[in-house]
């Protein structure tokens, strides 16, 4: 490039900061030549957008008036009418002209960025944050920040820090074979067959107690026959069925998977035909046996039902206890009863209400059943038998390795 005064060529970096100049006295050298060019190639306009407002107003200032240091022309301009200003423009004016300085001081002129060192100052910066990343990685390279961290650690992460390489160092470092080196392999083969059966040993004591503690639900809604039950007489005619499917008991039957339980929630739906329906509890066999028997009682304007309970010891009956139900309770209809057997303490409920409450220690286990003497009549729709049927019992069942003597655990 040249200079548009004297045609001479201008330096590389002249060329970047001046652009078409190669000295300042020839820039104003040419401006004084040109002064159409002198508003539109100003470095710097000495007049703001709020002065440009308010040129129609005000005729421009006089070159006398300019700032020392300063060279300005102005283009022509075409004649304007003359327009009244408005008060806050007078206003605005009047103070502009109180704080505008005087001719003698000089005023130095703002700084603009260029486009050219916009550009170059955002490369400074980014060199600059370049220059601090490459100083924290060489920090965090050198390790100083593992020093910082070990002097402000707390004296328990300190005292942890020296204590797990020691802690693993122990964990693996090869003692057994010291150890075996002075066991005959005589010794070795017997110590290993009797850890085997101590195992073996300790999880047969575990697995017992997980069974007993298993919780245990036997249902039966007589659909699959009477096979589960067991009596003196022969089932098949002693028992029926009627037309709906349920079953009519007859002499006292019990269910075989229940002989061995102690603990259990007795609960069966039935209906009384004619009479009475009896259910046995706690059956040791058939000739030992707590009794219960519903029957209907005709006193009042609906059929209820009354309560027998009493004791089979060696075939012979015990006292007999009487109970009246409320009248809620009806015989006509089907009815949830059940039987709760914890210890020495017996329940007796019908339709979820309590109706009798006894106790007595002479059996303490025994089968469930049901019986019905001659000219009774009922029928039966289902049985349950559950046994610690609570969370910590379903949870040993699931857990249950074998099964007790058929009983399904749930």
């Amino acid at each position: 490039m040249t200079c548009k005064y004297c045609n001479g060529k201008l330096a590389p970096l002249r060329s970047l900061t001046d652009g078409e100049f190669c000295s300042d006295d020839h820039r104003h050298a040419y401006f004084d030549e040109h002064p159409a060019e002198a508003v539109e190639e100003a470095e710097f306009p000495l007049t703001t957008a709020f002065d440009a407002g308010l040129a129609p107003f005000a005729p421009p200032p006089a070159e006398s008036s300019a700032p020392s240091g300063y060279r300005v022309s102005f283009a022509p301009q075409e004649p304007v009418p003359p327009v009244a200003a408005p008060p806050e423009a007078v206003a605005s004016a009047a103070m502009l002209a109180d704080v505008q300085p005087s001719a003698a001081e000089p005023v130095e002129p703002p700084r603009f960025l260029t486009a050219d060192a916009e550009q170059r100052s955002a490369r400074e910066g980014n060199f600059f944050q370049k220059i601090g990343f490459a100083a924290k990685r060489e920090v965090w390279r050198s390790g100083n920040w593992l020093v910082t961290a070990w002097k402000t650690a707390p004296i328990e992460l300190k005292a942890m820090a020296l204590l797990l390489p020691v802690l693993l160092a122990l964990a693996c470092s090869p003692l057994m074979p010291t150890l075996r080196a002075h066991v005959k392999a005589e010794q070795a083969s017997a110590l290993r067959a009797q850890t085997r059966e101590a195992l073996s040993n300790q999880w047969k004591v575990v697995s017992e107690r997980i069974s007993d503690r298993a919780a245990i639900a036997i249902t039966d809604d007589f659909r699959a026959g009477l096979d589960a039950w067991e009596s003196r007489s022969n089932l098949t005619t002693s028992w029926s069925f009627d037309t709906n499917g349920f079953v009519q008991p007859g002499p006292l039957a019990v269910l075989k998977p229940t002989r061995e339980l102690t603990d259990y929630s007795f609960e069966f739906l039935g209906e009384i035909q004619r009479k009475a329906l009896g259910a046995a509890f706690r059956a040791r066999d058939l000739e030992n046996f707590y009794a219960v028997k519903f029957v209907q009682d005709d006193s009042g304007p609906l059929p209820g039902m009354r309560l027998i309970r009493y004791a089979v010891i060696n075939g012979r009956e015990g006292p007999h206890v009487e109970r009246k139900l409320q009248s809620s309770i009806r015989s006509d209809m089907f009815n949830r009863f059940r039987v709760e057997a914890h210890g020495s303490d017996f329940t007796i409920l019908v339709q979820d209400e309590v109706v009798d409450f006894f106790s007595d220690q002479r059996l303490s286990s025994g089968a469930v059943g049901f019986f019905c003497s001659r000219g009774e009549k009922a029928r039966l729709r289902w049985v349950e038998v559950s046994h610690q049927y609570d969370t910590l019992g379903k949870l040993c069942a699931f857990f249950s390795p074998v099964n007790l003597a058929g009983v399904s655990k749930q």
